[in-house]
Order: structure tokens, then sequence, then C-alpha cells
């Protein structure tokens, strides 16, 4: 005899399913509107983050979820894959901090933005560099067919403009983040 077993949805279930989807598809669409670093055209500028950074506030479990998908998609349209990955760790490395702080910063009262968003590009920038630094020559010997020596060279001399770079975008990314987590929430799609 064979069981059939109906899961309830609640509306709750799909609402959220709806948000966290709608949000993803917003990220992986962002990611491909870039706008390249001038003095070092390889990083480029996206605002993919911010639903990122919305997903999390919502639930971290959601964003380390979707994460996979928001690599994946971009790899199969042509993006870079150590690129991507390398997205992935930025992203991760701002959302995890301001989420975290913003959320249970309350006793911080009106420093809580400023605090969160400083905390937030020294994790990115620190992050980055040190993953550029081990990362970035060999990607350079991969990419550009350069000699392993002067690919290092070359990852030494970018590394302030990686570091500018990172606090730059964090600059962005964090506070308009912040700002869309506050719309939503007065319009009642967050708590």
């Amino acid at each position: 005899m064979v069981k059939i077993v109906f899961t309830t949805f609640s509306i709750e279930k799909y609402r959220t399913l709806v948000l966290i989807a709608g949000l993803l598809v917003l990220a992986i669409v962002l990611k491909f509107y870039e706008i390249p670093y001038p003095p070092v055209p390889f990083l480029k500028y996206d605002v993919s983050g911010i639903p990122l950074v919305i997903i999390a506030y919502y639930s971290l479990k959601y964003t380390f979820s979707t994460l996979p998908i928001y690599y994946v998609i971009p790899v199969l349209f042509g993006k870079d894959a150590v690129g991507m990955a390398m997205k992935c760790l930025a992203e991760t490395s701002t959302f995890i901090p301001l989420v975290l702080i913003y959320k249970r910063g309350s006793q911080l009262g009106k420093w809580r933005i400023s605090i969160a968003v400083s905390i937030t590009a020294l994790s990115r920038v620190l992050s980055m560099s040190l993953a550029n630094y081990f990362i970035t020559p060999y990607w350079l010997t991969w990419v550009y067919k350069m000699a392993f020596e002067e690919a290092y060279k070359a990852t030494l001399m970018i590394m302030p403009h990686i570091a500018l770079f990172n606090l730059t975008i964090t600059l962005i990314i964090a506070p308009l983040s912040l700002t869309c987590i506050t719309i939503l929430k007065r319009a009642g799609y967050l708590k």
C-alpha cells in the first residue's frame, strides 16, 4: 500500500520562497552589469551584493544556500570561475559582519550603522587582500600566462588597489543595503 503524504506550505513559506528567489535572481542579473575599476580592470564594481545582504538579513541560512546558485549561473554564462569564487568570498565577508552587527547592535544606538559599515569595510578589505595575495599570482599565471615570479610582483604592485577597490565597493554596498532593508521593513516584507 502506498501512502501519500502532503506537506502543507503556509502562505508565509511561499512568501519567503518568492522573496528569496526574487532577490537571488536580482543579484544574478545585477552581476552582469559591471563597471571596471580603471587602475586594475579585472576588478569590477557591481551592486549584486545588495540583494545578497537583504537575503542575509532575512536569514543567513538562505544566503548560504543561494550562494552556489549565485556562483554557478554567471560561470555558465561565461564569467571567470575564479573571479566568481572571489566575488562570493567578497560578498560573504561583507554580509556576515554587516547583518550580524546591524541586527544585534541595537545597544550601539545611533552609531550602529557607522560601526556596522566600518567593521564590514575592515572585514572585506582584510579578507580580500589576504585572498588576493595568495590567489592572484596563480590566476595571473593561468589567465595571462605570466611567469610566477612576474605574477607575484604584479600582485604586490596592485595590492593597494585591491584594498582601495574593496573599501570603496563596501562603502557603496553597505549603506545602500541598509537603506533597502529599512524600506523593506517599513513595507512589511522584512521583520
